[in-house]
């Protein structure tokens, strides 16, 4: 039996281009910097003028991209939605808009419980247990990360004297299915992380042609015989200068 995700379309023309709905903006960062916390969002633009460029419309509400300036470069910055189709669309949109090249950062669950809660996660690659990337790329397990990116963000870090461990990811559309057969294959394949974006973040990336490096901070432990959500978030906050300086550093080099 043939699975509909295996039916990959390679005509690179859809119905809807995202240019019809979000044009390009003159002027608009080369690069952009993009988190999945209005937490952290709010921690990093405090204090900062509301310079905003645009606004990512869908029918929850708008999501502002703002200009940033950050030791003498400018970025855009906006909130990715949580969930691999809405972070996929609003990607395709600041790629219209004008960005080439992307830093994500954001949260993920462990499924090593030694790494604790705010550790730096580098993904190497991501088995594609999700939707959007098949749309974007020929059907396979994994996708890997974009070459140099991986190694542009270890040096960032130890630059940084920030500790961070290297690994693959899982990417999953079903957070409310994580079981703990999957979880133990996933383990087998190589997986440390488990996450809703980064592969389909990556074939977006793959498939428009731009650069994107992406980094996780640990938070929810999945390892252990009960789930420890060790707060979700509660205090990534105060982790704003720390994360946001690095995906800085990492933006200016890209």
């Amino acid at each position: 039996m043939d699975f509909i995700l295996g039916e990959y379309d390679e005509n690179s023309e859809a119905i809807l281009e995202p240019y019809m709905v979000a044009p390009p903006i003159e002027g608009f960062p080369e690069t952009a910097i993009t988190c999945y916390s209005q937490k952290l969002l709010r921690a990093i633009m405090d204090g900062r003028e509301e310079d905003v460029l645009c606004v990512l419309n869908t029918e929850e509400g708008g999501t502002p991209v703002f200009r940033i300036r950050e030791n003498g470069r400018e970025f855009a910055l906006y909130m990715s939605r949580v969930g691999a189709p809405a972070c996929a669309i609003q990607m395709e949109e600041v790629i219209s808009r004008g960005a080439r090249k992307f830093v994500m950062m954001g949260s993920c669950g462990v499924l090593d419980s030694s790494l604790e809660t705010w550790k730096i996660i580098v993904p190497t690659a991501a088995v594609r247990d999700e939707g959007v990337s098949y749309h974007y790329l020929p059907p396979a397990e994994e996708i890997e990360m974009q070459p140099g990116s991986v190694e542009l963000l270890c040096r960032v870090f130890e630059e940084w004297g920030e500790e961070y461990v290297c690994g693959k990811v899982w990417t999953t559309d079903a957070l409310y299915r994580e079981t703990r057969a999957k979880m133990q294959r996933r383990r087998e394949q190589g997986c440390i992380a488990v996450d809703m974006e980064c592969a389909s973040a990556h074939a977006v990336a793959q498939f428009r042609g731009v650069k994107l490096a992406q980094f996780f901070y640990a938070e929810d432990n999945l390892a252990d015989e009960v789930w420890d959500g060790r707060g979700l978030s509660g205090g990534v906050h105060r982790e704003a200068d720390r994360l946001f300086g690095a995906a800085a550093a990492c933006a200016a080099r890209l």
